[in-house]
């Protein structure tokens, strides 16, 4: 699959609208509205694994958080704030 992704105009869907959705199954393809991109069309299986993707992602982050909290929970680097303005 080419890094680049296929582009096709609003009205070649209205013309070719299946050969759109035959490309669509092979990547992302860019539908361009007077010359701007406007919306891309792609497979469900490839929008299901770009979620999974995102989500594992998000699940990371909030496992790095975690450990950081608790490796400076652990060295007493923590503090109570009552609020902001304690904070800063």
């Amino acid at each position: 699959m080419s890094l680049i992704p296929q582009t096709v105009s609003a009205r070649d869907i209205q013309r070719h609208y299946r050969d759109v959705f035959t490309t669509a199954q092979k990547g992302p393809v860019v539908v361009m509205t007077n010359n701007k991109p406007d919306v891309v069309i792609m497979s469900v299986a490839k929008a299901e694994d770009l979620f999974k993707k995102a989500k594992q992602a998000e699940l990371d982050r909030i496992l790095e958080a975690l450990e950081k909290y608790n490796i400076d929970k652990k060295a007493g680097k923590l503090i109570r704030a009552r609020s902001l303005k304690e904070f800063l």
